[in-house]
């Protein structure tokens, strides 16, 4: 079924209020945060994928929790060195033992991660600020 003629021209007046083309990657991540605090929620997808910041590989873990609002859990794979990307591997491998995955070599956690959709987590968010005064979300996930 197409869109009727409101339905878009209601939609086309939104998109230029948000500035058109040049301005519409100001609101690819126009949602708001949980605040900090304990949740019970649900994997929905876990994926690989190359940051868009860095375009270094990372893990992505989606949580569902209430009102069927959600919560990325984000785990590094690379640094910039030899020392910050044994730190990202340890974080993630850490992260996913957690949650009950095991192996012997990285890929073995990674796929294992991907049988963790449906189940059930304890999700601890806090907010933190460094030295710099920028802001980091700690997302935390155990077995509910």
């Amino acid at each position: 079924m197409a869109m009727d003629k409101d339905d878009l021209s209601e939609l086309n007046a939104i998109f230029k209020d948000m500035g058109g083309v040049d301005k519409v990657e100001d609101y690819t991540n126009n949602f708001e945060n949980l605040p900090d605090g304990n949740y019970i929620g649900e994997i929905e997808k876990f994926e690989t994928k190359n940051s868009k910041s860095s375009g270094k590989p990372m893990a992505v873990i989606t949580i569902a929790v209430e009102d069927g609002k959600k919560e990325f859990k984000y785990l590094m794979l690379a640094g910039e060195d030899l020392k910050s990307t044994q730190t990202a591997v340890a974080r993630a491998v850490t992260q996913l033992k957690k949650l009950g995955v095991e192996g012997v070599e990285l890929g073995d956690f990674l796929d294992g991660a991907e049988k963790l959709v449906g189940t059930r987590v304890n999700m601890t968010i806090k907010t933190t600020t460094s030295k710099a005064g920028k802001e980091f979300r700690n997302v935390d996930l155990e077995l509910a």
